[in-house]
Parts: structure tokens; sequence; C-alpha cells
């Protein structure tokens, strides 16, 4: 896991009006990071570890190359004044859950009721090693997601099928019913999933929707259509990496890189996956029993989860 006081934070603007916005992040990745303000992508491509742009074009890649081969972490937000202060307000509760040392996790492992995305979340079950609830649409109705959600969990990973404007699972998640309640932010929001990430051009995807309304500090989606086996592949991976990085960008950085073909970073690429305080205790309040387990046997037990670690000990 990466030194984050080592960390170079790079920051592009394209209206430097901005800055006042961004400045309660700024001073923030300060405290705990070495913060670059840079003139242009090229330029902090060059000299830092993750790069945050405001404004301007969105990247088409969560991983862009430096000169020298370096691989680097890009992450995009607008640049309007309401969207940007509400996303600063976000990703600010995010580092400053770093400088509490508050624990990684807890996971959240979200799946559309699909034969395909359900035998797949099994597979991220097993590989996840931070502490993972899992909440698959088989598991917990739509309602219960929503409520539970308000945790302020330290990442979320949706498995199923997305659109430009949100999950299919689950009835249909859309931005605005993650973001409708006031809750602590989510630390990363990562949609294995086609579309979820992909901009018109009268509407911002739902991954951007995410950060702008100020329901997680980073989001990562896909521009366009993606294959079952590459989203297998991405999935699997990033679980298993979940418990040995800190961050949304150290862990795509352990990814295959042709997993990451066509997917892009929403928000800031250094957000850690760090809950709130009392998160996991929170998260695991949700009932979320097995389907094929009898009511009767966990009447009592609505406060542990179903990991298989959990089920071991009863």
């Amino acid at each position: 896991m990466t030194d984050m006081n080592a960390l170079r934070w790079a920051l592009v603007v394209q209206d430097p009006a901005s800055l006042v916005e961004l400045e309660p992040l700024i001073e923030a990745r300060r405290r705990v990071s070495t913060v670059l303000l840079c003139g242009s992508l090229k330029e902090a491509l060059e000299v830092a570890d993750c790069v945050l742009t405001v404004g301007g074009e969105a990247p088409q890649s969560a991983i862009m190359t430096a000169r020298d081969g370096r691989r680097i972490p890009v992450g995009w937000v607008g640049a309007e004044r309401d969207v940007l202060r509400i996303f600063v307000r976000a990703a600010t509760q995010l580092v400053l859950r770093q400088e509490q040392d508050l624990a990684p996790g807890p996971a959240i492992l979200l799946a559309q009721w699909d034969d395909r995305a359900l035998l797949l979340a099994d597979e991220v079950e097993q590989a996840c090693e931070l502490p993972l609830l899992r909440w698959t649409a088989e598991r917990v109705i739509r309602r219960d997601v929503l409520e539970g959600l308000r945790c302020g969990a330290g990442a979320v990973l949706y498995l199923g099928h997305a659109l430009s404007g949100g999950w299919v699972g689950y009835g249909g998640v859309t931005a605005v019913a993650l973001a409708a309640r006031r809750m602590p932010p989510l630390g990363v929001v990562i949609t294995v999933a086609g579309d979820a990430a992909q901009c018109h051009r009268n509407r911002a995807s739902f991954c951007d929707e995410l950060v702008m309304r100020g329901a997680c500090a980073a989001a990562l989606g896909a521009i366009g259509k993606s294959k079952h086996e590459t989203n297998r592949v991405l999935a699997r991976s990033a679980a298993r990496a979940l418990g040995r990085v800190g961050t949304l960008g150290e862990l795509l950085l352990q990814l295959p890189e042709e997993v990451l073909q066509g997917y892009r970073i929403a928000g800031d690429p250094a957000a850690p996956f760090i809950g709130a305080a009392h998160a996991l205790e929170a998260a695991s309040e949700v009932y979320a029993p097995a389907p094929d387990r009898l009511l009767g046997a966990v009447a009592g037990a609505r406060k542990h989860w179903d990991t298989p670690a959990a089920l071991a000990q009863r």
C-alpha cells in the first residue's frame, strides 16, 4: 500500500476561478500528500502519481501513460460552481477519514438478479479480503439497498447491467435516488457493467452524476458496451486487490491493462476505500440472508452478514 504522504496529487483546472471552490479539498490534500497545480494534463502526467481534471472534456480512459511509461490514474469532474462545491464537500470528507486513521471498508457487493451476475458475485465474495457485505438483488430489495447505503461505506461494487442513467438491477437505481437522502458519502462506487460512464450531449453520465451530487468521492464505469468475460476478470481482480491497496488509483494500477479499456474515473482518483465511522456496524444491520436458508434459522441474526467467514462461525 502506497504511503499517502508520498503521493503526488495533481490538479488541472480549465478555469482558474474554480480554485476558489476547490480550496477545501486542496488544503485537505496538502495534509496527506503533495499537491501539484498544473497548467495542463500533459504537464501533470509527467510529474504526478494521479491527476484530477476539472472542467473541459472528460478523459476517455481511467489510466493514461506518461512519457516515461508510468501509468497514471486520471479522474474528471465538471466545473459548474454548484456541482464543484458538492463534489469538494464529499471528496474532502474522504480525506478527513484518512487523517482519522479509520479502517478500510466495508465493501458492499451489489448485483442484478441475473444468473451470470450472481455467479460472478459468488466469485467476488470469495476473492475479497476487505470486510464485505453481500446485498445482491435476490437477497435485498431496492428500498433496503438505498437505505443501507446511507451508512457511507468505503466501497460499492455493482455487477450486472447498467445504462448511462444508472443500474438496471433492483428495478433501476439512478444517481438521484442514491443521493436523495442526506448521508455520509460513499468512498468509491465501481460499476462493472457497460455504459455507466457514457456521456450524452445534454446529460451527465451515471458515474458523473454520482460525484456531482455528492453520493461518493469517485466512481468508475464504462463509456460504452463491455463484454461479460472482460468484466468478470475486472470484478475478480478488483475484489482481490481491495484488501491490498488504499485508493481507487492504486487499485486500478493492480489490474490488467486490457480490462480497463473503455473505463474512466469520475471524481478523485485518489479517493480511499474508507467508510464513515461506524459504517460497518450500520451496514451489518441490513437483513440480507441467502435465499436458500430457512428464515427461522436467522430470525435473531439481523446484525450479521452472510460472508463465508460469518457463516462458518454459526
